[in-house]
């Protein structure tokens, strides 16, 4: 078998989420923090999240992370976290694979029965408390980056609905947050596909007319997901979300940075305190469990800190190659990754 390269993954899924964790392969970026060590990678080694997202190997809704060198003493394992749609600074469900995939893989000191393991995100440093009986992971607890409220009740103009009312709030990574209502839609299964053409178009639109700025390094970010909303709580007192990312991404957990986001956004609205529990259902009805443990200061705002509690499993051990004839090296998807190159015919 011939090989141009080739990379070792441990693939899970965090509340039915993919969380593809790339544990060998990747050459050491440099950087002094993992901020600057992700932003070589985007720069320079995009092909490496095309070629593990895209088709054959990944699909639509793939997304997971790369173990890097930990740049803050105070970590065990940096980590940086790619899907279809490009580098995130964070991920909550991505974290709660990762975290499982350490501890069951034995890559940290495992102690029951709770495990902590503290990563060095983009982000920054975030916290996971792993639960651990007889060497099994039973659940995962997240402390989170700070997050906050950008702005309430932006009007935008969303093609083919004219202005609409949205709020953007910030758990890691950016979202624009709107009831499922204002576009006629419900959120479940059977409105998913109409959900992500609107998750698109409302964030082109809020992503063209709002400007951010990453609060861990200043730069000028992008708001890349969507929180759609369904505001009645289930029978269980659960809140219904279908996140949205990428071109076409319609994530399969409550989302781990969504979670924080959205209860950073009713925390601002004054609909949330501290210490409350709050539950985030998917569209296909995992939960993950939040709750608001303190405030701090970032910058000139007030901002929460969260924690986020869910379940990861391992679904796979593999080990990924390029056959130097394939025709396609970074991969494909029809529909959802324009950006990826054909091998030149020779």
């Amino acid at each position: 078998m011939r090989t141009q390269y080739s990379y070792t993954v441990v693939d899970a899924h965090s509340a039915g989420t993919p969380a593809r964790v790339v544990t060998g392969g990747v050459a050491p970026a440099p950087g002094a923090t993992v901020a600057e060590q992700r932003e070589y990678l985007m720069t320079h080694r995009d092909d490496i999240r095309k070629f593990l997202m895209y088709e054959p190997r990944g699909n639509a809704q793939m997304s997971g992370s790369i173990l890097v060198r930990p740049c803050n003493e105070a970590a065990d394992i940096g980590i940086v976290f790619i899907e279809t749609g490009g580098w995130l600074t964070m991920c909550g469900a991505g974290t709660i694979g990762a975290a499982t995939v350490v501890v069951e893989t034995g890559m940290v000191p495992v102690v029951e029965p709770v495990t902590t393991v503290v990563f060095d995100t983009p982000a920054g440093l975030v916290t996971a408390q792993v639960e651990v009986a007889g060497g099994v992971v039973q659940g995962v607890t997240i402390e989170n980056v700070p997050s906050f409220l950008f702005a309430a009740d932006v009007a935008v103009e969303v093609p083919g609905y004219g202005s609409v009312s949205v709020d953007i709030a910030y758990g890691g990574n950016f979202y624009a947050i709107v009831p499922a209502k204002e576009f006629g839609l419900a959120v479940v299964p059977e409105h998913s596909a109409r959900l992500a053409e609107v998750g698109r178009l409302v964030r082109d639109a809020v992503d063209a007319a709002v400007e951010v700025f990453d609060p861990a390094t200043g730069a000028k970010s992008r708001i890349p997901d969507v929180l759609l909303t369904h505001e009645t709580p289930e029978a269980d007192g659960a809140y219904r979300v279908m996140v949205f990312f990428g071109e076409a991404g319609v994530d399969r957990s409550p989302g781990g940075t969504g979670t924080s986001a959205r209860m950073a956004q009713r925390y601002g609205k004054g609909q949330q305190k501290l210490g409350e529990k709050y539950v985030q259902e998917s569209i296909i009805g995992s939960q993950f469990e939040g709750t608001l443990v303190r405030t701090e200061q970032l910058g000139d705002r007030e901002a929460v800190v969260p924690t986020i509690r869910g379940r990861a499993l391992i679904t796979a051990m593999s080990t990924f190659v390029l056959d130097p004839d394939d025709p396609f090296p970074e991969g494909f998807g029809v529909g959802y990754a324009s950006d990826a190159t054909p091998r030149a015919a020779d």
